[in-house]
């Protein structure tokens, strides 16, 4: 039977300028013909039916047919767009649906031009059969309720870049709440990055039967991911930040899972597993890059050290499924102190992994979203502010506007007697410190914390110690709670930094 991949549905919107491939099944050894807006393709299907053909870059357009033929079997899928398409990869914080985002009461312009796709959350094989999947796995448009299956920081950042360069924008949302960055690229790089994943998974399954987990996953209500707002846990926690009162109270409220289901491993944290069966259901679809946002599971005891290398192993992963040098724009991590139990132990090393990950690779750009956390919630609520800010580094550093786009970050420091220089690349007209008190910061040497004051002037933070101190460690944005107020003149906050100034 003549199909197309999932992803290949009318409503969808397609990359301008780029080759555009296609793929799909058909009977073994059938020819297969496409037709799009007069531009045509052909190929032929392998041993086991399967077909790809590739048409010509075209221009941005609307109101588009592709027609695909084999024999006597065919398809037509209508309302095809063609502009920009980006995907929205991470976790929960880019999965964060529009419906329960801070400023989502105030969108109610419908914009047709502005259509999301969300990749189906599967992480074992066979997992489509076992739940019903009808409600995701669907091009949408930016319309009515039809917006509140959006990601949010991907609405924003596509409403954004659709006002700025004036063609239709598409997200493919491929991410699942909860899961680290061993999930998302293949064992093989999991293996050389972070071989401690591995062995982890490995010791967790050692005396578990593949065919006993897989039933036994099929049996778990938390695996049904076809629709994400009959999720008791999501309609609780993601709307609004409970109390610890609200919390206990909701746990204690949910049914018992069968017995021995909740001890065993989720199927969506193992190396390889999204990899394998959400990246690749949807390479090498052309896009224009990817918005990356996740790295709050990589906080994991010793494996948070890791991140700097799973994140380019990842990069390489998905830009070899791709056949090109995809542009990755990556949320650096805000500050949280604790949520619905757990703790912020280690997001300082994930952030500096997410920093150091950018600056090696020229086509990894870094957003800075530290004056946005919320302190008791993992889950900020204002996505408006980082889907703003990547549209920004976007237009800057993938589509060739002037503009500041990139957050100040320190490249070296002064000292003479208890002044303190550091200066600041991306710093625009001139640092700002918002409310006139320096937040986030703090001077420490030998002796334990030294008292300073904060100026901004031009591309430099001054800092005046109080006391004489011999060397000192300056440490800004590096607890877990903080909330930056260090900007420059594009309103950019600064990146977190430590640093020892003798």
């Amino acid at each position: 039977m003549l199909t197309l991949a999932k992803l290949f549905q009318s409503g969808m919107v397609l990359q301008r300028g780029k080759p555009l491939a296609f793929w799909g099944t058909a009977a073994p050894g059938a020819p297969v013909e496409l037709t799009l807006d007069g531009a045509h393709g052909e190929a032929e299907t392998d041993s086991l039916g399967r077909w790809r053909a590739d048409l010509p870059p075209r221009d941005a357009g609307r109101d588009l047919i592709l027609t695909v033929r084999s024999g006597d079997q065919a398809l037509t899928l209508t309302d095809i767009a063609v502009g920009e398409v980006w995907i929205a990869g991470g976790q929960s914080n880019m999965e964060f649906w529009l419906r329960y985002e801070k400023h989502r009461a105030g969108e109610t312009r419908d914009y047709p031009d502005l259509r999301f796709y969300d990749v189906p959350k599967l992480a074992y094989e066979g997992q489509e059969r076992d739940f019903d999947y009808s409600r995701v796995g669907v091009w949408r448009r930016a319309v009515g309720e039809e917006r509140d299956y959006f990601s949010a920081v991907g609405y924003y950042f596509q409403k954004s870049l659709a006002e700025a360069l004036g063609v239709p924008v598409g997200i493919v949302g491929c991410n699942w709440g909860g899961t680290p960055s061993c999930a998302w690229m293949s064992r093989e790089s999991v293996k050389r990055a972070g071989h401690e994943w591995l062995e982890a998974d490995a010791e967790a399954f050692r005396s578990i039967d593949p065919e006993t987990y897989r039933r036994a996953m099929a049996q778990k209500p938390d695996n049904a991911a076809g629709d994400p707002f009959h999720n008791p846990f999501n309609e609780f926690m993601l709307p609004r930040t409970p109390d610890q009162r609200e919390i206990d109270a909701f746990l204690a409220a949910q049914p018992p899972l069968p017995p021995g289901l909740a001890a065993l491993p989720l199927p969506q944290n193992r190396p390889g597993a999204l990899y394998e069966r959400m990246v690749k259901a949807i390479a090498p679809f052309p896009v224009r890059g990817v918005l990356w946002y996740q790295g709050e599971s990589d906080d994991n005891g010793s494996r948070g050290r890791l991140y700097r290398d799973m994140l380019a192993a990842l990069m390489a992963d998905w830009r070899g499924l791709w056949g090109e040098q995809l542009s990755f724009l990556i949320v650096q991590l805000p500050g949280w102190e604790s949520w619905f139990g757990f703790h912020n132990d280690g997001f300082s090393t994930v952030r500096e992994c997410q920093r150091l990950a950018s600056e090696a690779d020229p086509d990894t750009f870094l957003c800075s979203v530290s004056d946005a956390g919320e302190r008791f919630d993992i889950h900020p609520k204002d996505k408006r502010v980082v889907g703003e800010r990547l549209a920004k580094l976007a237009l800057g550093h993938v589509y060739g506007q002037s503009l500041l786009c990139d957050p100040p970050a320190p490249t070296r420091a002064l000292r003479e007697g208890r002044r303190i220089e550091i200066f600041f690349q991306n710093a625009g007209t001139g640092l700002e410190i918002r409310g006139g008190t320096l937040q986030a910061a703090e001077v420490t040497d030998a002796a334990g914390p030294v008292a300073f004051e904060a100026a901004a002037l031009g591309d430099r933070l001054v800092l005046t110690l109080r006391r004489d101190a011999g060397p000192v460690t300056v440490r800004f944005a590096w607890t877990a709670w903080y909330l930056v107020n260090l900007y420059n003149s594009a309103g950019i906050p600064a990146v977190p930094f430590c640093l020892t100034v003798e």
